[in-house]
Parts: C-alpha cells; structure tokens; sequence
C-alpha cells in the first residue's frame, strides 16, 4: 500500500544537451504558474524555461529545463538548464499518475515506456505491454538499462525524492524531467502541474483548459461548503502494524478535508505529511468523529474493520455505521486525483453533506462500509 502511494509521485523528462549562458533572453517573462508553489513557467523568445524549485532546500532550485520546439535551431545565448526538444514523443514514465496526465491531453501515444507496469490500469498502457508496443522497463528504483536503450525514450518523467539520485540512468544522455508535483501542499497547486506536462507534449491551451476546468469545479464544491449549517468531524484511514499514519493539519489531505466542510482533530497542527500516532492517540483526540474515511482493498463491512482491530468499534462513526471505504484496487483513485481533486473533493463533500448534495449524488471513490 506504502509503495502505491510513493508511487503515486512520479515525473522525469529531459533532453541531454544543456547550454550554459549568463542571461535568458527575456529575464523579465512573467510566470504562467499560479496556483504550484514549486513549478514556474515562463515564454521567451524561442523557448520556454521551466523551474522547479527544491521541495526540501528552501531557495534552492532543483532543476531548469529549457525547452526548445523539435524543429527549431536552437537559440543563441540560452540561459543554463537542461534543454528539451518540444514536444515529446518517446517517453518513459516512472508513475502512471503521469501516465493519466499525457492521456487526458490526448498524448498517451507518447508514452511508449513504463516503470513499475505491474500498477498501471490505464487499457492502452496494459494493452501495449500485451501486444510489446509499450516498453516494461522494469523498477523505477532500479529500472532496466538495456530495456530502457532499445526503446530509445527522448525523455524519461521521475518523481525526484530528496537527495537520491537515478543511478546509470543519469549516464544514457537521456533527459529526465523531475516532477516534484507530489510534494505541492494544496490540490490546486499539485493540479496546476498538468500545465508543465502540456508544455513538454506541445499542447498547452488544452492543458489550461483542464487546469481551468478542474477550477472551476473544486471551487464550486468549496463554495457549496462553505454554505453547510454544520461542520462534521470527519477522520481517516485506520491503525496498522500498530502505527495510524494521520494526516497533518497543514497537509494536503487536511485541506481537502476543510474545504469539503469538514471539521478535522488534527487541524491545528502545522505539520504538512502525515504524523505517526498509535491506536490510543488517536481514539482519545476523535472517537466522536462524525466520518470515517478510509482506503483498502480488504476492509468492505463493518464486521471487516472490527476484525482487523476489534476497539475499531469504539468509534462513533462506526457505532452510527457512517464509515465509507476506497478500494483502491478496482478505483482509480491514485491515478487520477493528482491532477483532478474536484473528484475526490466531490466525495468528501457527499459523504460530510448529504443533505445539501442530494439524494442523487454519487461518488467516484468511496463507498459506504456495508454490514
């Protein structure tokens, strides 16, 4: 489960050369990037700089892409960063969140290699790796060399994590194009990476009109919340090994929470992953939670959730039987709310606000725990 949700995090594309140069040729191009906190795109004359900055060194940037349309020369006096020939066409995918962002844009012919094929559901991705189309590159911790040459990937989209490396990959020459969208701390900023992913397949009005859209939708969502008469508690996932992995008040997840009108026990902490507690902690702070959400592909009746841990029970939310599970195994709730949240945001709403969503509404990931 632990691997799923590392694997969630995912992006690597660049292209070998990189040209040093002092000034870029229009240093005062405004930034495109809104809402991302770590992501800043810029248009120049012949190209378009993209920086990501350190998500773990505060003023540090991790790195500079500088992409260049295919058929153009390159210009004179870039400013240093990788160089990218626009738009990709052979790419090598780490995550198959990525995977989910290229196909939205229309551009999952692009993706003509994976790592870690064995989490990936999207049909064309599944139906070329059958028919050999699509390259098994094995373990992106440790992906397969030779595999990776013959396939002759123009890119390759990673999940950078902090101060580890790409070992022999980083000797092919091929770019890899770092998408540290994972570690954005609000749902429009991770989601406004899809931009980034728009620039590098040469398709970027369609990628702000996803941007745009997904907006426009979590933020009707938030504003139907906003209007709820009540607050209920609401609490996720569940103790295992011993350990509840709670998630922290200035996380992504907490403000998810908050802007569905929920009411979370762990908002006033300032902590942006998850806190570690025990089974105690956390019955002690909300075991009059209203909510309880949770993700798993065992867990399906409330006889299910008593079994795994029998004081399970002793929560409200399971006594007034109003627990709603995610399998995450038949969903495709990982691959998708990166770049969607109104989705997940749509359900969270649903489950803390019957009453103002109405006796039609559905949800796209959860359900509720049966008896």
């Amino acid at each position: 489960m632990f691997k799923q949700i590392l694997h969630i995090a995912v992006c690597a594309i660049v292209l070998a050369g990189c040209k040093p140069a002092t000034q870029p040729q229009n240093p005062q191009a405004e930034n495109e990037i809104k809402q991302a906190s770590i992501l800043s795109i810029s248009h120049h004359d012949g190209f378009t700089q993209v920086d990501v900055k350190n998500p773990w060194t505060e003023g540090k940037t991790l790195h500079t892409y500088i992409l260049v349309p295919r058929n153009s020369e390159l210009p004179d006096d870039l400013p240093e960063g990788t160089v990218v020939r626009t738009p990709i066409e052979r790419a090598l995918v780490h995550s198959s969140v990525h995977a989910c962002a290229m196909r939205d844009l229309g551009k999952i012919d692009a993706v003509k290699g994976v790592c870690d094929a064995e989490y990936y559901k999207i049909p064309e991705i599944t139906e070329g790796l059958t028919k050999g189309t699509v390259t098994n590159a094995g373990s992106s911790m440790q992906p397969n060399i030779e595999k990776i040459l013959e396939m002759q990937p123009d890119a390759i989209i990673v999940s950078p994590y902090q101060n580890a490396g790409y070992g022999a990959v980083e000797t092919l020459g091929i770019p890899i194009i770092e998408c540290a969208d994972y570690m954005e701390n609000t749902p429009l900023g991770r989601a406004e990476w899809m931009k980034l992913f728009g620039a590098l397949l040469g398709c970027e009005e369609a990628a702000d009109s996803i941007f745009e859209s997904t907006c426009s939708k979590y933020e009707a969502v938030r504003s139907q919340a906003e209007a709820a008469a009540t607050k209920p508690t609401i609490i996720s996932e569940m103790v295992l090994s011993g350990v509840w992995f709670v998630p922290g008040g200035n996380s992504y997840m907490a403000k998810m929470f908050a802007d569905a009108g929920g009411s979370y026990p762990w908002s006033d902490n300032n902590e942006s992953g998850s806190l570690q507690l025990d089974f105690s902690q956390v019955l002690n702070k909300a075991k009059d939670a209203d909510v309880w959400v949770l993700k798993s592909s065992a867990i399906n009746t409330y006889d299910d959730l008593a079994k795994a841990y029998e004081l399970n029970s002793e929560f409200d939310a399971f006594k007034n039987r109003r627990a709603w599970v995610c399998n995450t195994t038949t969903t495709n709730l990982f691959e998708e709310f990166p770049f969607h949240p109104e989705r997940l945001l749509s359900d969270f709403f649903i489950i803390l606000h019957p009453e103002l969503a109405g006796a039609d509404a559905q949800t796209t990931y959860y359900k509720p725990l049966a008896e």
